[in-house]
C-alpha cells in the first residue's frame, strides 16, 4: 500500500476531523476551507451538500467526493479504503473498497456538514437559508479579523472559524450561550498555533 505523502496524527474531533483505521493505519479528514474549495464552485458546494444528505447514487457519490477532497495526504492513498471509479469499455464503474458503502455515505455526510455548515445553531425565525457556499469569504474574515496567514486561514475548518470568531466578537446572550468550552477553545488555539509552526518549518524547507 503507498505511503502517505503527508504524517498522520490524531484526529481533532472539536475541529470536525474524523479519523478511521484500517489495518494498522490511521486515515485522517480535515474538513477545511481549501477541502471545501475543492468541491466545486459556491453555488455547486451548496448542491453537494444538499445532494450528500439524500438517500441513494448519488448521495453516496457526492460522500465519495467529500472524503477524497478532505483526506489529509494523496487522495490516491484510500482508494484501497473508500473504492475509485474505473472506465470499464467508456463506462465509469465503482470498484469497492474495504469500507462498506453506507459507512463511506455517513462519514461523507459528517465531514460536509461540518465543513460547510460547521457547528449548527439554533437559526432565528426569519433566517435565509444559504444559496451560495464560499470558502474564500470566511479566508477573508479569518485574515482580517483573527490575523491568519491566507495559508492558516485556508487550513480552517468551519467549526474553528466558528469558535474562534465567536469568541473574539462576543456581543450577544445568543453568542455568549454558543461559546465554546475551555477545552474546545484550547483545541482550537493549539490546531492554530500547529499550523503556523508547520507553515514556518516549510517556508525554512523551501
Amino acid at each position: 500500500m503507498p505511503t502517505p505523502s503527508t504524517p498522520q496524527r490524531p484526529a481533532n474531533t472539536y475541529a470536525g476531523e474524523l479519523s478511521i483505521t484500517w489495518k494498522g493505519r490511521d486515515y485522517l479528514f480535515r474538513p477545511s476551507l481549501a477541502a471545501m474549495s475543492e468541491l466545486g464552485e459556491p453555488e455547486h458546494i451548496i448542491r453537494l451538500l444538499t445532494r450528500v444528505q439524500a438517500y441513494g447514487s448519488d448521495g453516496f457519490v457526492a460522500a465519495l467526493s467529500v472524503l477524497r477532497a478532505c483526506y489529509v495526504g494523496d487522495s490516491e492513498d484510500i482508494a484501497p479504503l473508500i473504492g475509485f471509479f474505473k472506465d470499464v469499455r467508456g463506462r465509469l464503474r465503482y470498484v469497492m473498497g474495504a469500507m462498506p458503502l453506507q459507512n463511506i455515505h455517513v462519514l461523507g455526510a459528517k465531514l460536509a456538514i461540518a465543513g460547510i455548515v460547521g457547528a449548527p445553531k439554533p437559526r432565528s425565525s426569519g433566517g435565509k437559508t444559504m444559496a451560495v457556499f464560499d470558502p474564500s469569504e470566511f479566508v477573508g474574515a479569518a485574515q482580517a479579523h483573527l490575523g491568519l496567514s491566507s495559508a492558516e486561514a485556508w487550513e480552517l475548518t468551519m467549526i474553528e472559524f466558528q469558535r474562534a470568531m465567536d469568541a473574539k466578537f462576543p456581543d450577544s446572550d445568543t453568542k455568549k450561550n454558543d461559546q465554546p468550552t475551555e477545552e474546545e477553545a484550547a483545541a482550537t488555539v493549539n490546531h492554530i498555533m500547529q499550523l503556523r509552526q508547520r507553515i514556518k518549518e516549510q517556508s525554512k524547507a523551501a
